[in-house]
């Protein structure tokens, strides 16, 4: 068993071939806490001294593949579904760190590079869900191309995407590029100062096209946008004239960008970032996420003429 004694007297002990989430630890915690998770980071630093960088760089993923295999239907099945929509994955691997995986709506950590069982996720599971079904896999594909891979961005495919998919050759798609052009035009030509049964219609439609097309970030920059524009005429402290400009520049800007990544893709060049993750295709508006004890950095008070209110980081 590896066991660790903290100054504060809590002692965490973790056994052979028990997951992080079951080690015990005196504190009191039920689940992941700090001293579980420190346990595992001083272990690797104290293995890091006795092991060369190039034992390191071996990391082989799909030793995992096998195990992953045997998880629930229901859990491939739901990583299954996240591929068919072109989920793309950010992939972490420098040598001497922890490998990791960043997903549009959680991260996944590898915390150990022999054990799949210590491969930790943001999301409510906590471990051995679909997200990390999809790092390992991303993982295996990108390190067959990509032997040494220290960072890339990898898109998963499968027989229901194509790459050379246009985002705007549907009619969802080129609606939506429409109105969001009118919406910016009227808030260009016009400013926000206009009375909102200027524009209202303008936002409605736009908002209303992203929503048909599953472009989440595309969607969620509108509201953005709108919530600036009603913090302006509603005199909110929290108001930025700067910060509204750029929501306004951005709208177009992803869209353009989304163009320009479809454009490369379909010439056979790979593009510094897909699509699909510029407009966010497909992604879930809310993950159930772990419980953790947050620690607040800060706090702002803001008000209109309607509300007060927080906000907490």
């Amino acid at each position: 068993a590896l066991i660790a004694t903290f100054s504060d007297g809590v002692r965490t002990q973790l056994a052979n071939g028990q997951a992080l989430k079951e080690a015990q630890c005196s504190c009191g915690a039920n689940g992941m806490c700090r001293h579980r998770v420190m346990l595992v980071l001083s272990y690797q630093r104290l293995c890091a001294t006795t092991q060369s960088t190039e034992k390191e760089e071996e990391w082989d993923p799909a030793i995992w593949l096998e195990e992953l295999a045997t998880l629930p239907d229901a859990t491939r099945k739901r990583a299954q579904a996240l591929v068919a929509k072109g989920i793309t994955i950010e992939l972490f691997c420098t040598p001497g760190e922890i490998p990791s995986a960043r997903l549009p709506m959680s991260d996944v950590r590898f915390y150990s590079r022999s054990s799949i069982r210590f491969a930790r996720c943001d999301c409510i599971e906590g471990t051995l869900c679909e997200h990390v079904v999809l790092a390992v896999q991303a993982f295996v594909q990108a390190k067959a191309q990509q032997a040494e891979l220290t960072h890339l961005i990898w898109q998963m495919r499968s027989e229901h995407v194509t790459s050379s998919n246009d985002p705007f050759a549907n009619d969802e798609g080129n609606a939506c590029r429409q109105y969001v052009q009118q919406l910016s035009q009227a808030l260009w030509l016009g400013g926000i100062s206009q009375p909102l049964i200027h524009y209202e219609a303008a936002f409605s439609r736009a908002q209303q096209a992203a929503e048909r097309c599953n472009w989440r970030w595309v969607s969620e920059s509108l509201r953005q946008l709108r919530a600036s524009v009603d913090a302006f005429h509603a005199r909110a402290s929290h108001y930025h004239a700067g910060e509204c400009l750029r929501q306004l520049a951005a709208l177009n800007s992803r869209l353009n960008c989304a163009q320009e990544m479809a454009r490369r893709d379909s010439i056979g060049e790979v593009p510094p970032v897909p699509w699909r993750t510029v407009v966010g295709s497909g992604i879930a508006g809310e993950a159930k996420l772990d419980h953790l004890r947050l620690v607040s950095l800060g706090m702002r008070c803001w008000q209109d003429i309607e509300h007060y209110g927080l906000r907490i980081w």
